[in-house]
């Protein structure tokens, strides 16, 4: 396997979110889990499930052209001997100079043979400041 060792999850996220930025199917899926069990579920649509389908999720995105830019803002970060958890603010800018609203996603890692590797992105709209105090369950 030539693809990069990513020593903690930090490096295999900030890889993801290089992969996003360039549009590069390649790297991307050099950060995902070689297991098929691995899961995406892009904002508003559904859960993908396996490598094929994920891959093509992300063909898909790259060859519709638009070019994002992200700066993440940890909400939590979870990690244990083989698995880690963070959820994300992701502020994206499109090439127009335009900013789309924020998305809240949560990337999980596993540890593999190959180093850390994703397991699951899911990305969401971010609800609005408003919204979410009043939709709060917790007080």
């Amino acid at each position: 396997m030539n693809a990069p060792l990513f020593s903690s999850p930090e490096q295999a996220e900030l890889a993801f979110y290089h992969a996003f930025e360039a549009s590069d199917l390649d790297a991307m899926m050099t950060v995902w889990d070689l297991a098929d069990d691995i899961v995406c579920i892009h904002p508003m649509g559904p859960a993908l499930h396996g490598r094929t389908v994920v891959a093509e999720s992300w063909r898909e995105i790259f060859f519709g052209g638009v070019s994002m830019r992200f700066s993440l803002e940890a909400i939590q970060i979870y990690t244990q001997e083989n698995l880690a958890i963070h959820i994300v603010n992701e502020h994206i800018a499109i090439a127009s100079g335009n900013r789309v609203a924020p998305m809240v996603a949560t990337n999980i890692y596993r540890l593999t043979a190959h180093g850390w590797r994703m397991l699951t992105h899911h990305a969401s709209p971010a609800p609005s400041a408003a919204m979410a105090q009043s939709n709060s369950i917790l007080h």
